[in-house]
């Protein structure tokens, strides 16, 4: 099991980096898909004899950059909703006057065909949304309609001009962001793939700024910037492609999972060049059968409650675009914002748009939704289901509380390799934990630490007196259950 490991205090940037070694005394395990990014989160795995060890993936020593101005508060987000919502039952143009039925009046115009691209058609959809009191943000391109990478030369030229259209719809709608997926992983071939690609997007993000709008290019999992390596790449190489104000990112969770990356080090790697966001909902292995993709969000098992602390933590302040299908009526957009509201108060405890009333203060005032439900599987001794919930809560976290959540990760982390025959496993992640809860005792958050950290060091006493031979006498009657009491300090 991977348990994560502390860092300094860092506001996370994606550039140049030099690779760093594990720390000497812990075995390190690089997820899949993804890299550390400026001393973010790293995963460590505690290797039993015989074990091979694994090299960790991490990146250090983040060179910042001038022109990233420090993120000083965090500010409030809403939700706000793409046409792609609606399709296929709602055209394109009747979407400002459906979403505002529904209460939503920050939109995406995701364009469904060539003719929508079409001046006419920009004006008919200007005036509905005028008509609906709606304000249109961001504007989706069509991807196949733009074959950039494509090697007969006339569709990549006439998708080119068709893009042009797409940019002048885009400034004419009055709408800040216009996104665009990249290129397909099939067209990342060649050793002069990640030149072309950077050279286009260039060449895209240089005429969009000339049109007063950024171009916002997507984290898509079938796409260039499918993983966090990816991301990373194209990030050191942002000096070259344009200004925040001609190229951002636009964020999706959903296609991060898709595309088995972590969310938390993408939206990283992306710094606080995030331009929009998208959401909807990700099940993998449904019924063991099927999965389920852009299902609306809240109806899947993205870990939101983090999520959203972590956006609000890059800097973001725009609208959260529910791209998961609302149907024909109010049910899914009623259940998606019983859903979210709660969660974006929890983050936000102050009026939306307004900074953050004390600008020092970057805990949270009450225990987050995952770090409970963590806690909830900690008493259940789902030690390996807790360590999921309360990594993502740790992920999500910029202020010092992170190390009370990371203690009590690596305590439950230290009962699960002592109940699998992990010696040294157990020793050492209950020492780390140990240490790092200590610090918040005797309650913090409503968590009663004093019980659980006496419960722990007498587990670590009878661990370390067994020695490796007789773990299998562990006394399972140590592990304790943790206490929230209504006191939330």
């Amino acid at each position: 099991m991977d348990t994560p490991q502390e860092s300094q205090p860092a506001r996370i940037v994606p550039f140049p980096q030099d690779r760093v070694p594990a720390p000497p005394t812990k075995e390190t395990k690089p997820p899949a898909d993804d890299v550390v990014t400026g001393q973010g989160p790293a995963d460590l795995t505690v290797a039993s004899a015989g074990e091979t060890i694994d090299r960790l993936l991490a990146v250090s020593d983040v060179e910042q950059r001038a022109e990233n101005p420090d993120i000083h508060h965090l500010r409030a987000v809403r939700l706000g909703v793409s046409s792609g919502a609606f399709y296929p039952h709602v055209a394109t143009e009747d979407v400002p006057r459906a979403a505002a039925a529904l209460g939503l009046t920050d939109l995406e115009i995701m364009l469904q065909t060539a003719g929508e691209y079409d001046p006419a058609f920009i004006r008919r959809l200007a005036r509905a949304s005028a008509v609906a009191g709606t304000t249109i943000c961001s504007v989706h391109s069509m991807h196949r309609l733009h074959p950039f990478g494509n090697a007969y030369p006339r569709r990549a030229r006439e998708g080119r001009d068709l893009f042009q259209r797409g940019i002048e719809a885009t400034a004419a709608l009055g709408a800040t962001t216009l996104v665009w997926h990249g290129f397909r992983r099939e067209e990342m071939t060649g050793p002069d793939a990640w030149d072309r690609f950077i050279a286009q997007t260039a060449e895209l993000a240089l005429a969009c700024g000339e049109a007063g709008i950024t171009l916002g290019l997507e984290n898509v999992s079938w796409c260039a910037l499918a993983t966090v390596r990816d991301v990373v790449t194209f990030a050191t190489r942002l000096a070259e492609i344009g200004s925040p104000e001609q190229i951002g990112f636009v964020f999706d969770p959903f296609q991060a999972a898709e595309a088995k990356a972590n969310p938390f080090m993408m939206l990283a790697a992306m710094g606080n060049r995030v331009v929009d966001v998208h959401i909807s909902d990700y099940r993998d292995n449904v019924g063991n059968e099927t999965f389920g993709r852009h299902l609306p969000p809240g109806d899947g098992d993205l870990p939101w409650s983090a999520l959203l602390r972590a956006v609000a933590g890059s800097g973001y302040a725009g609208p959260l675009m529910i791209e998961g299908p609302l149907g024909t009526d109010d049910t899914v957009i009623g259940r998606i914002r019983d859903r979210f509201n709660p969660l974006i108060r929890n983050v936000f405890p102050f009026a939306p748009d307004a900074p953050a009333p004390s600008e020092g203060k970057k805990d949270p005032v009450s225990l987050p939704e995952g770090v409970r439900h963590g806690i909830e599987l900690f008493n259940q001794r789902r030690f390996f289901e807790a360590h999921e919930e309360i990594e993502a809560e740790w992920h999500a976290e910029r202020g010092q509380i992170r190390r009370l959540y990371q203690g009590i990760l690596q305590i439950g982390v230290g009962y699960y390799h002592a109940l699998n025959g992990n010696h040294r496993g157990a020793v050492l992640l209950l020492m780390d934990g140990i240490e790092k809860t200590s610090d918040f005792a005797p309650r913090t958050l409503g968590i009663e630490l004093e019980p659980l950290l006496a419960a722990a060091r007498a587990a670590l006493a009878q661990i370390v007196a067994l020695g490796p031979d007789r773990l299998g006498e562990f006394d399972e009657g140590l592990i304790p259950t943790i206490e929230l009491s209504s006191q939330p300090a």
